[in-house]
């Protein structure tokens, strides 16, 4: 079965597994021998036969065969419904999605494969030892707690990242504003001085007045422009400072979830409970020792006499 990329736990789950249908195959093959013998032994008890006495016999044999393949089937069907659940089961528990390619369900080389496997197993179904699913928390480094582990950790660089990104937009937003400000003064003070430049020219219209007059305006014209833009990046920013912000907050609850279902898995392992027992017994000790203290110290009273 190393063809088949499988570790050694799952290799002898697949092992138990065709042990068990191999199993079944052999009481479905009883109960279908039976049916013939009773045909034998209840319906061939004449020396010869007419054609419709075969008929009828073979009808009704066929009618009670198919019936049982039809119930051992369904119910095989049933019993691999079961197990796949308790894979799926399993791997939500951990926020993991399973996928099945049914196309190799049918691939000759894989199924040969098995075969040929399955004919090196000669250990009945009978003999196993029942055995229970594995518990979830497992201590090893490469368990369950250890899994959680790493998706805080992935959890931990998102956050890290969408806050530097709000900064960097944060920054970017306090520029864009400085630079509206500044457009927004020089704005102030070209009215002012196109002001000015109208009350002169009321008295002294040159032509050089108006083409001066003429460049103010062009010049408000290219920073009230100016301007616009700069607003609307602003805008833009702003806009995806939100979405980064939001996405922040996210990321932050689904850490804050993930790092209490660690909490949670870390306090049903086998250490856990044993240092609570360790800290525990260590209370007790300092109880007992603190009792014992008091009883060596002396009253009051003689205390006031020395």
């Amino acid at each position: 079965m190393d063809d088949l990329s499988l570790n050694e736990n799952h290799q002898e789950l697949l092992k138990r597994y065709m042990q068990f249908a191999r199993y079944q195959r052999a009481q479905n093959m009883k109960a279908m021998q039976c049916a013939f013998q009773d045909v034998i032994d209840s319906r061939l008890m004449e020396a010869t036969y007419t054609a419709e006495e075969v008929r009828d016999m073979l009808t009704s044999l066929s009618d009670v065969v198919r019936g049982d393949m039809e119930t051992e089937l369904m119910s095989f069907a049933h019993i691999n419904v079961l197990l796949i659940q308790q894979l799926c089961s399993q791997a939500e528990k951990w926020h993991l999605k399973l996928k099945a390619d049914l196309d190799k369900l049918q691939n000759v080389e894989l199924l040969e494969k098995v075969k040929a496997w399955e004919k090196g197993e000669d250990q009945p179904f009978a003999a196993r030892r029942p055995d229970k699913l594995e518990p979830l928390s497992n201590e090893s480094s490469q368990g369950p707690v250890q899994l959680l582990r790493e998706q805080n950790d992935l959890l931990r660089q998102e956050v890290t990242s969408n806050q530097s990104t709000i900064h960097e937009l944060q920054g970017q937003i306090h520029r864009v504003e400085h630079e509206r400000n500044l457009l927004q003064r020089n704005i102030a003070e070209i009215k002012v001085e196109m002001d000015q430049i109208r009350k002169a020219s009321m008295s002294q219209k040159t032509e050089l007045q108006n083409h001066h007059i003429e460049e103010v305006e062009s010049k408000l014209n290219a920073m009230s422009s100016s301007l616009k833009e700069t607003e609307e990046g602003r805008q833009e920013v702003q806009t995806q400072l939100d979405q980064t912000s939001g996405k922040l907050l996210q990321v932050q609850a689904q850490l804050q979830l993930a790092e209490q279902e660690l909490e949670r898995k870390f306090s049903q392992t086998a250490a856990y409970a044993n240092m609570k027992k360790m800290l525990t017994s260590k209370n007790e000790q300092m109880k007992e020792l603190r009792r014992r203290l008091q009883s060596y110290e002396p009253d009051d009273p003689v205390a006031g006499d020395e």
